[in-house]
């Protein structure tokens, strides 16, 4: 499906991005676990910048339609998307993503310092 983000319309470009995105989830052109594109290629695709990209897979993931890893955005089934948003209502699953990424840092700093502790604690040779 090709559709082109317009300077006419008055959304905000993310928005028609996503409802792009959308669209070719929920008619099947993007299959339920296939990779929905790199910010890169979409940004190129849509002639959009990578943040803007970001914010319109934001959406797509506030709506339920994607699942973002490590590894990059791949759609859901739109049906199990729709089921789920009521099991997870009131999870703010963006603001637990926060978290997780805190901790995770955290976790690396302390790593850091303790094998700088550790190397100066090692008897000399």
């Amino acid at each position: 499906m090709s559709a082109d983000i317009s300077k006419d319309d008055p959304r905000p470009e993310s928005e028609q991005a996503a409802d792009i995105l959308r669209q070719e989830i929920l008619c099947g052109d993007i299959k339920p676990g296939a990779h929905v594109g790199s910010v890169r290629d979409l940004a190129t695709r849509f002639k959009i910048s990578g943040m803007t990209v970001q914010r319109a897979l934001a959406i797509l993931r506030e709506d339920g339609l994607i699942l973002t890893t490590s590894r990059g955005s791949y759609a859901r089934d739109p049906q199990q998307a729709a089921e789920g948003s009521e099991a997870d209502a009131g999870v703010d699953l963006p603001e637990v993503l926060r978290q997780l990424e805190h901790l995770t840092s955290q976790v690396s700093e302390l790593r850091g310092r303790l094998e700088a502790l550790e190397s100066r604690s090692a008897p000399s040779a």
